[in-house]
């Protein structure tokens, strides 16, 4: 592979991104081998048609750059001071100084020199071309004012022009589109467009939320290189304030909720509603349910605009533990006082309302409900109904049921089947996670 062609490969690499090693991998491929070290590429400054740009695999030691006419020997300028900066793909640019004025607007060619890593001299001839001619440019104005969760609305002006690289002077170009490119939630880009005038000012407007990831601004247009600012913020602190307890005692394998308001402390010091909010749960797991799945939490905004409330619709945890409500990081945000809610799973079981009653038939009905801290599950246990003469010892279990936990049950016994007389008694034989219990006794009554 000649040198020329080992360029043109460069030039690829640095155009379309096709990976280094594939170039330097090529068999017979000059940039693989240390005699030849003109894998370089030299180009017109997008930013500045009065400036050089040269890309190559690595940092090169005392880079000039000459300028001279196409088809001649004479050096017409030699650009110098170049700044170095690693490319986000691969590789490294420099960035020259300008150059001195030339004659003459026009296409140069570029001859690259530099000193290689053994000390020695190096010079790439026709390395690339220079496009001294007029080009567009756009320039972004200094922000004016701040922006806040107070005043989230950001005006973006600035102006698109013609620049002439020998005299620097720029004359406006009139209707010129302008794409801008805000950054969103998540870091996602959210482009917008403006067109100038026949000044070449144009200017648009932007409003912000607490989502925003960054308030880096880009606008670029056609043949300009991109121009990128940030405008200035005044953060403001989220804070979490919760309408539930921070300490709470659901049932084993029940839901429970938390809620709260989201607000912001703002530059006079009150708390405000915080619109478009981000919320985030800490120590929040799907806990293990059965086997046609699990059963997770899920915090919900609603009314964000006044009221900013949330719920979190919590699954109880099989352990007692601490969850916590914050707010994910925003370009307009200093923070969060995150609310935290302390959970201690109540496992025992309760029985209320037991009563046996017996009808004109002789059968036998015991009735009465279980409570597994408060709310609801569709898990059944096993409860065994038991009998002992003297309502103190001799228990004998009668029959053994599957109950809906925390929900009514009715069992009955059939004439001839069940004692008559003494105490009776539920038996609950305990669970995963729960413990033992066995009810206060109770006798037989009237219907």
């Amino acid at each position: 592979m000649s040198a020329r062609t080992t360029r043109t490969a460069t030039a690829l690499v640095a155009a379309f991104g096709i990976a280094a090693t594939m170039v330097a991998a090529a068999p017979g491929s000059v940039a693989a081998s240390a005699a030849n070290a003109c894998d370089v590429v030299a180009v017109t400054d997008l930013a500045d048609a009065a400036r050089v740009q040269v890309d190559a695999f690595g940092a090169l030691k005392d880079l000039q750059v000459d300028v001279r006419a196409p088809g001649t020997t004479q050096v017409l300028a030699t650009a110098g001071g170049f700044e170095s900066t690693a490319r986000p793909d691969f590789g490294v640019r420099h960035r020259s100084a300008a150059l001195p004025a030339l004659a003459s607007l026009g296409r140069y060619a570029l001859d690259v020199r530099y000193t290689d890593a053994a000390g020695k001299p190096v010079r790439c001839a026709d390395s690339g071309e220079l496009r001294y001619l007029p080009h567009p440019v756009v320039a972004l104005d200094p922000a004016t004012a701040p922006v806040s969760l107070e005043k989230p609305t950001a005006t973006v002006t600035g102006k698109v022009t013609l620049r002439n690289p020998r005299t620097r002077a720029e004359t406006p170009l009139k209707n010129r589109q302008v794409s801008l490119t805000f950054i969103g939630w998540l870091g996602g880009e959210i482009p917008q467009s403006a067109v100038a005038g026949n000044d070449g000012r144009f200017s648009t407007s932007f409003t912000y939320t607490s989502r925003n990831a960054s308030t880096v601004v880009q606008a670029e247009t056609n043949g300009a290189a991109p121009n990128t600012t940030e405008l200035p913020v005044e953060k403001r602190k989220v804070v979490i304030a919760l309408d539930t307890p921070s300490a709470v005692a659901p049932g084993y394998e029940n839901r429970f909720w938390i809620s709260g308001k989201v607000l912001y402390r703002g530059g006079d010091g009150a708390l405000h509603p915080l619109p478009d909010a981000d919320l985030a749960t800490v120590g929040d797991t799907c806990e293990e349910w059965n086997s046609y799945g699990s059963k997770c939490g899920q915090i919900q905004i609603s009314g964000l605009h006044p009221e900013t409330r949330f719920i979190w619709n919590r699954y109880t945890l099989h352990g007692d533990t601490v969850l916590a409500v914050t707010h994910r990081p925003g370009a307009l945000l200093d923070g969060v006082s995150k609310a935290s809610v302390t959970v201690k799973v109540d496992r025992t079981v309760a029985f209320s309302g037991l009563k046996a009653t017996k009808d004109p038939q002789g059968r036998l009905t015991i009735q009465g409900s279980t409570r597994l801290g408060y709310g609801g599950s569709s898990t059944y246990d096993v409860y065994r109904i038991q009998h002992s003469a003297d309502g103190k010892t001799g228990w004998k279990t009668y029959r053994s049921s599957y109950f809906r936990r925390t929900a009514p049950f009715l069992s009955r016994l059939e004439p001839g089947t069940f004692p008559e007389g003494g105490a009776w008694r539920i038996h609950f034989e305990g669970a995963k996670g729960l413990e033992p219990v066995i009810s206060p006794s109770f006798t037989v009554g009237t219907p």
